[in-house]
């Protein structure tokens, strides 16, 4: 589970309260849904919960430890065993081919045995055999979203955490990629995504509204899962 605490953030450049006394629980195997308008604090916060920014007040605790409270070695650890993460603009290493991508984060964990097969195993889960000796110039943005997907699903995480992943796609590759963090989820990695898009509001099990670093409101989405 992860668990905010008293959490706000303010930024000296711009004297903004990017968020303002957050406090929230993610339990474990559940999907979760932020949204709310540019600029209301959504990606501050999911950078927050992976440990990429501290805060400027309050605790963040992930299964028990104050993450904040470790060395950054210690902290880059528990991230890349524990959290897998996927932005909005892809970032895959563009003279890797696609399961070379994948097999990246793998190379860096405590188990490295059968590197390769791993990660085909992945990209086959998120449907993207095909792609394997594909370099992202020659990608589609859905293409390079799946092979991003299947980065962060490289070493297993317990949780998923999405940077509004799929703005930049057309519908049709916006509902591959929801049905796949869904699939992960149903997995049981819990999955924490934010997004502007209304369609995909009550696509999880909670959606969380932000409005200028203030939660508005915590509901159970009416969806029924498959």
């Amino acid at each position: 589970m992860i668990e905010m605490r008293n959490v706000s953030k303010y930024y000296e450049i711009g004297k903004a309260h990017a968020l303002k006394g957050i406090n929230l629980k993610f339990e474990d195997r559940k999907f979760y849904v932020i949204a709310g308008p540019s600029g209301s604090g959504k990606t501050t916060l999911l950078n927050i919960i992976s440990g990429i920014e501290k805060p400027t007040k309050g605790t963040v605790i992930v299964d028990g430890k104050n993450i904040f409270k470790m060395k950054e070695k210690e902290l880059r650890k528990f991230r890349l065993e524990n959290i897998g993460l996927i932005f909005q603009f892809f970032y895959l290493i563009p003279y890797f081919t696609a399961l070379e991508n994948i097999m990246l984060p793998i190379r860096y964990s405590k188990d490295k045995k059968d590197i390769e097969k791993r990660a085909m195993k992945i990209l086959n889960i998120v449907n993207g055999e095909h792609l394997k000796d594909k370099m992202p110039i020659h990608m589609s943005g859905g293409e390079m979203q799946r092979v991003a997907i299947a980065r962060a699903l490289a070493n297993n995480p317990k949780y998923l955490i999405g940077d509004e992943p799929t703005a930049n796609l057309d519908w049709e590759n916006k509902m591959k990629i929801w049905n796949t963090l869904k699939e992960a989820n149903r997995r049981g990695i819990t999955v924490i995504v934010a997004t502007h898009e209304r369609e995909f509001f009550e696509y999880g099990d909670y959606l969380i509204y932000l409005k200028d670093g203030v939660i508005q409101s915590v509901s159970q989405s009416n969806h029924k899962k498959d």
